[in-house]
C-alpha cells in the first residue's frame, strides 16, 4: 500500500515539476519578447480620430491624477467619454471639473443609466460607443484607475495599422500603496497571472488598456451582443478568438495602477478575476485549477511530509519530498525574478520603492500559491457574485440571469450627454445644448467577418 502511495505521488509530481519546467521556459520567453519589444523603434502613426471611453464609478485616492493622464495624450487627434452610471455618483464631479481644466480635447460626461440585462460596466461602455461621432475610425476602452504615460494611446493604436493586427491591449502592473500583506499578495499573483496571458502569439484582452478599429468592432458583432454578459475583455477575447482574429499583446503600453486594499478587498477583487475567468475562459481557469492543485500537493506535501519523514528516521523518501518541494519554490523564484526585470521594462525605469513588493514576489510562493489556489477553487460551483455593489447571477452560456441592487431614489434613464469640455466645436455645443442625440446602435450592409482577415492578410 505505501509503494502504491509513493508510485502515485512521483507521477504527480513528475506532471507538477513538467508543467512548473513549462511556466519558467515560458516566463523567460516572455522576457525576451518584451526586451524585443520595447527595443524597436516604432513610430507612432495616426489612424485618424480614436474614441477613448472611460468607464468611472465611485473616487479613487487616484482618480483626479489618473484623468488628467487621458487629457495628457501625445496623440493629435482623440475625444474621450467619460461614462458613469448615475448622476449621483461622486465620480462626475471629479469629472466635470477636469472637464472645465483642461479644454484642449474634446471630452463628453455621459450619463448612462442603470444596467436592466447585463453587467454596469458592458452598459456604460455600450453607452460610450453608441456616443461616439460619427468620424471615430478607431475605439480604446481603459479603466479609470490606471495612470497611463504620455504616448501610450498612440502605442496602443499604432500596430492596428503597422502590424495588421484586429485588436492591441495591455495590462495593468501595480504599484502597491502600502506594503502590508493584502497589497504584497494582489502585486505578486497580478505579476504571476500577466506573465501567463499576454503573449506574442494570442493574448487576452485586459478591459482595462485595449484598443479595436470600429470596423473590426462592429463587423464581429461585440455590441450586438455584450449587453447580456457581465465580463467585457474575456467575452471580446473569446468572441474574436472564435472569429480567428488575432490579439497583440504592446508591451510598452503596460499601465500603472496603485493599489491601497485591505484583505476582504483583495480577496473579492481575485475571487471576481477567477469569477470571470470560469464563466468565460472555462478551458484557462480549469488548467488553473489543475496546475495549482497538482502544486499545492507537491510542495506542501513533499514539505510537511517529507519533513515528517526525516522525523522518523526514512532519509530518503523524506529528503525526496523537501528537494521538489525546493525545486518548485526556487523555479517560482526564477519566474519571479524575470517578470521584475520585465516589470522596470514595463514602467521603463527602475522604482527603488518596489523593492519590498520583488523580494515578497520572489520568496513568498508557497503563500502565493496557497491563496491563489484558494480563490480558483472557490469559485467552482459559483454562480452569483458581486461587483462594485450590484450583485449579478450568470447562467449556463454566461448570460446575467438576475441583477441585485440597491434601490436609488434618483434613477435616470440613459445615455445622456451631461457635459462636455470646452474644446468642441460651436456645431456640436449647439447640438448638445439642443439635448443629447444618442441613438442606438444599428448594422445596414453587414459584412462577412472573413473579409476583415482578407484585408489583413
Amino acid at each position: 500500500m505505501l509503494t502504491i502511495f509513493f508510485i502515485s505521488f512521483a507521477i504527480v509530481a513528475a506532471l507538477s515539476m513538467a508543467i512548473s519546467l513549462m511556466l519558467t521556459c515560458h516566463a523567460w520567453e516572455h522576457l525576451r519578447y518584451v526586451r524585443g519589444s520595447c527595443g524597436i523603434d516604432r513610430t507612432a502613426v495616426s489612424l485618424g480620430r480614436v474614441g477613448l471611453i472611460v468607464p468611472c464609478k465611485g473616487v479613487d485616492f487616484t482618480l483626479k491624477e489618473n484623468i488628467r493622464s487621458f487629457f495628457d495624450q501625445d496623440y493629435k487627434d482623440y475625444e474621450i467619454y467619460f461614462v458613469v452610471e448615475s448622476p449621483d455618483d461622486p465620480a462626475c464631479g471629479v469629472v466635470r471639473k477636469m472637464l472645465s481644466t483642461y479644454s484642449h480635447v474634446a471630452a463628453y460626461l455621459i450619463i448612462a443609466g442603470e444596467s436592466t440585462a447585463g453587467g454596469q460596466k458592458i452598459h456604460n461602455l455600450l453607452s460610450g460607443y453608441h456616443a461616439l461621432a460619427a468620424d471615430i475610425e478607431t475605439i480604446v476602452f481603459a479603466d479609470s484607475d490606471i495612470a497611463p504615460q504620455r504616448d501610450w494611446l498612440s502605442q496602443l493604436v499604432t500596430p492596428l495599422e503597422r502590424l495588421s493586427v484586429h485588436a492591441v491591449t495591455s495590462y495593468r502592473w501595480f504599484l502597491p500603496q502600502r506594503y502590508d500583506l493584502a497589497n504584497l499578495l494582489l502585486f505578486s499573483i497580478n505579476a504571476a497571472a500577466m506573465g501567463m496571458i499576454c503573449s506574442r502569439r494570442q493574448s487576452v484582452i485586459w478591459g482595462g488598456s485595449w484598443a479595436i478599429s470600429r470596423e473590426t468592432f462592429e463587423q464581429s458583432d461585440i455590441p450586438l451582443q455584450w449587453g447580456r454578459y457581465l465580463s467585457d475583455d474575456l467575452f471580446a477575447t473569446k468572441k474574436l478568438n472564435r472569429l480567428r482574429l488575432n490579439i497583440f499583446f504592446e508591451p510598452r503600453c503596460v499601465v500603472a495602477s496603485s493599489s491601497d486594499c485591505s484583505i476582504s478587498n483583495m480577496w473579492e477583487f481575485l475571487r471576481r478575476q477567477c469569477f470571470m475567468g470560469r464563466w468565460y475562459l472555462k478551458k484557462s481557469w480549469l488548467l488553473g485549477v489543475v496546475h495549482t492543485s497538482l502544486s499545492m500537493l507537491v510542495f506542501w506535501g513533499g514539505l510537511l511530509g517529507g519533513a515528517g519523514l526525516l522525523l522518523t528516521g526514512q532519509s530518503v523518501p523524506g529528503s525526496m519530498g523537501l528537494t521538489l518541494a525546493c525545486l518548485l519554490w526556487i523555479q517560482a523564484g526564477i519566474r519571479s525574478k524575470w517578470r521584475q526585470t520585465a516589470g522596470d521594462l514595463y514602467l521603463r525605469t527602475q522604482n527603488p520603492h518596489l523593492q519590498r513588493a520583488r523580494w515578497f514576489d520572489v520568496c513568498c510562493y508557497p503563500l502565493t500559491l496557497t491563496v491563489l489556489w484558494a480563490a480558483l477553487c472557490s469559485v467552482a460551483a459559483q454562480r452569483f457574485i458581486r461587483w462594485k455593489g450590484i450583485g449579478y447571477q450568470v447562467g449556463q452560456t454566461g448570460k446575467v440571469r438576475f441583477i441585485e441592487r440597491e434601490s436609488s431614489p434618483h434613477t435616470t434613464n440613459g445615455p445622456l450627454v451631461v457635459g462636455s469640455s470646452l474644446a468642441l466645436s460651436q456645431t456640436k455645443q449647439s447640438e448638445m445644448d439642443e439635448g443629447p442625440k444618442l441613438s442606438l446602435y444599428t448594422q445596414e450592409n453587414k459584412t462577412k467577418v472573413r473579409s476583415i482577415r482578407r484585408r489583413a492578410a
